[in-house]
């Protein structure tokens, strides 16, 4: 076949699949062709399996090109090792003295090639999504110049870095048991895909994507969904024909997967139809227990809250001056590590720092985020902060927001019905 042509290498790649047909030990990809064995013996035996078929189809191969017998290799583009696979650090280093692109073209060039890695990198989509909103309404070829922020720029830092620091990944092997760790944020989605292997879970693949303006919005259960449903399709070529358990930290998905679908909507029925085709074996994990595919979902973490901050913020909250003539009130100052001063509630038997203002948003979406909780524990949980909902309300966060961030599934409600039969003794205790 004459070189230019289009569809010369997917030609190509046809022939040396019919060439190696029936070697299952042989990984071709065009002219490079990986051979892998558990021993030398069986690596000798395999070669020699190669080289007869390569002979039968008078194909040649570069001797100077070529290795044989080692336990590392570096083959397109990745150190493949008896553990796993991970990023060549030729590869890693070239990225990391990658200077910091001038406009959108150079930008998304940059982005292509993090990405042609992302299987390795455990919230991608988390730590890009600054940068991606650099390409929001660009062409393809845009020369436009980038303004770059303090925080954009130490996100195209932390980018390069998690590279640097990319995970090893197993190889799938289909006698291991094998689980899909999903979550979902306010704003992105994660998953990672991982098989018990040497007593512990070792990860095959990470998943992580940011939902789109109009999944934002949906509900705490229909986000969770959506991550569930996204990761499973993602995953889908490891999942077939495969056991495997589903772990969600969102405890009413378990249940919607024994429930009829009648009162379901026409998107929630699709996409359960679609997880069920696969597995439908759905446990719960808490929250603190699904670490990895809930820091590839969220954005931030409870334990970014800056005391510092807050009492920095205190000293030019005016709510804070006029709380402390009120009597009912106990407001003492408690120092922290840094010499600051930190404003605290001690009318009650648990001490309550006092959040100004401008941090109660913050606090909100920290305390929903725990582990998706429902309007009453929220307000519970905000009440231990001193934060009453009116309070909340006065900071510029309306009542449809809460609607919006608490909201449940409707409940499935079953029609009245006479009993037709009674068959079981009761026994009645006077």
């Amino acid at each position: 076949m004459s070189f230019g042509l289009k569809n010369a290498p997917a030609t190509f790649q046809r022939f040396i699949h019919e060439v190696l047909r029936g070697l299952d030990f042989v990984f071709p990809y065009l002219d490079d062709i990986l051979t892998a064995s558990k021993s030398n013996q069986e690596h000798e035996i395999h070669l020699n399996l190669v080289l007869e078929r390569l002979n039968t189809f008078g194909l040649r191969i570069n001797i100077s090109k070529s290795v044989f017998a080692v336990e590392e290799i570096k083959f397109l583009g990745y150190l493949i090792t008896p553990q796993g696979s991970r990023p060549l650090l030729d590869k890693v280093q070239a990225i990391m003295n990658y200077k910091r692109p001038e406009n959108i073209q150079d930008l998304r060039t940059f982005l292509g090639i993090l990405n042609f890695y992302r299987r390795y990198l455990k919230d991608a989509a988390k730590n890009q999504a600054l940068l991606h909103e650099y390409l929001k309404g660009s062409k393809k070829k845009d020369k436009r110049k980038i303004q770059w922020t303090d925080d954009a720029e130490k996100q195209f830092e932390k980018c390069k870095n998690d590279l640097a620091n990319a995970t090893l990944l197993s190889f799938p092997n289909s006698e291991l048991p094998l689980s899909l760790f999903t979550d979902a944020s306010d704003t992105e989605i994660g998953a990672v895909l991982q098989q018990y292997e040497n007593s512990t879970w070792q990860p095959i693949a990470f998943y992580s994507k940011k939902l789109n303006d109009t999944q934002q919005n949906y509900s705490t259960y229909d986000r969770e969904l959506l991550g569930m449903y996204l990761s499973v399709k993602h995953f889908k070529h490891y999942l077939e024909g495969r056991t495997f358990t589903i772990y969600t930290d969102h405890k009413p998905l378990i249940f919607a997967f024994h429930q009829k679908l009648d009162k379901a909507a026409p998107r929630q029925a699709r996409q359960l139809i679609y997880i069920s085709q696969f597995s439908t074996d759905i446990k719960y994990i808490k929250g603190e227990n699904n670490i990895v595919a809930d820091t590839l979902s969220r954005v931030t973490e409870v334990s970014s809250i800056d005391y510092d901050q807050i009492a920095d913020a205190q000293t030019q909250d005016e709510e804070l001056k006029s709380l402390k003539t009120i009597t009912s009130l106990n407001l003492k100052e408690y120092p922290l590590p840094s010499g600051k001063y930190l404003w605290c509630d001690t009318s009650t038997s648990k001490i309550r720092p006092y959040i100004p203002e401008s941090f109660r948003k913050q606090i909100f979406h920290h305390i929903h985020g725990l582990s998706h909780l429902g309007i009453k524990s929220t307000i519970k949980l905000m009440n231990s902060f001193g934060l009453a909902l009116k309070k909340m309300c006065n900071c510029g966060l309306e009542p449809a927001f809460f609607a919006k961030k608490l909201k449940s599934i409707a409940t499935l409600k079953q029609n009245w019905a006479s009993l037709k039969y009674l068959q079981e003794d009761f026994v009645l205790c006077i």
